[in-house]
């Protein structure tokens, strides 16, 4: 069974909870990233997720470029799983808390982020050694 490890992406980024929304946003694009750890005095207090930022501002019809600030939007507390288990457990731990990021630990310490996305890729490489070995018969 595939680990976490070999689909987690590396390094995390973060940013403070007093920086605007709209700056997080820019953050994310410009590294190609959906989610950064939210940190404060090193000690990470969430996550900021384009997705839920997508979700304030069309739900409440906000300005995207307003002066709302990682911490009014960030979730909190962080999901964690450990990289050595298995991508069926990050499986189960999307589904039951609803949502598209996890941060990944070894010994405690936050070392990667898992996404849906990730493990959409996982899935995608599975069916297709099974197509490929199905359309060899």
């Amino acid at each position: 069974m595939s680990k976490i490890c070999d689909y987690m992406s590396k390094p995390v980024l973060a940013t403070s909870p007093d920086t605007f929304a709209c700056d997080a946003i820019d953050k994310m694009f410009e590294n190609n990233v959906s989610a950064l750890l939210v940190k404060q005095n090193g000690e990470c207090i969430g996550i900021f997720t384009k997705t839920d930022w997508m979700h304030l501002v069309l739900s409440e019809q906000c300005d995207p470029r307003s002066r709302i600030k990682v911490s009014a939007i960030m979730v909190a507390p962080i999901v964690t799983v450990d990289k050595k288990e298995t991508l069926a457990r990050a499986s189960i731990l999307f589904e039951d808390n609803n949502i598209r990021h996890i941060a990944v630990t070894e010994g405690g310490e936050i070392v990667g982020m898992l996404s849906v996305n990730d493990l959409e890729r996982y899935y995608h490489q599975l069916h297709e050694k099974d197509y490929t070995a199905l359309s060899g018969i």
